[in-house]
């Protein structure tokens, strides 16, 4: 052995570990599914906004200004939303286009429907993505 190589192999600790008395939980292959939808949609919704804002600016559109970026926004959530709701999982931007699409294509339905649905939703405290 080397010298530089014997300096290296007295840092090493050697075992044994005491056993830890927390076992590791790891997520179960549900939670890792998910999780793999919801990175595939995301990348996917990524690829689909860049060529789309590449387009529009290819002809000549601002697409720097705030009000296309605050509309952008808004797209790439619905485009997003869309792929999730696909993929069987529910947001609350799924909820949002289920009551707009109820309120555009329903004469019986109104604004103020949209608004107390939105009230509600906003109570319910609901952050992700959910399993249809």
């Amino acid at each position: 052995m080397s010298e530089e190589n014997e300096k290296q192999s007295a840092k090493i600790i050697q075992g044994p570990w005491k056993e830890s008395k927390r076992k590791v939980k790891l997520p179960d292959k549900d939670a890792i599914e998910l999780q793999e939808t919801v990175d595939f949609i995301n990348d996917l919704t990524k690829t689909l906004m860049v060529q789309m804002i590449h387009t529009i600016k290819e002809n000549e559109i601002n697409v720097e200004k705030e009000s296309f970026v605050n509309n952008m926004s808004f797209i790439i959530e619905m485009v997003r939303a869309t792929l999730l709701k696909e993929m069987s999982l529910k947001t609350n931007m799924t909820k949002i286009m289920d009551i707009l699409f109820e309120i555009i294509f329903n004469s019986s339905s109104d604004i103020d429907n949209f608004k107390s649905a939105i009230i509600k939703m906003r109570e319910e405290d609901n952050n992700g993505p959910e399993m249809a």
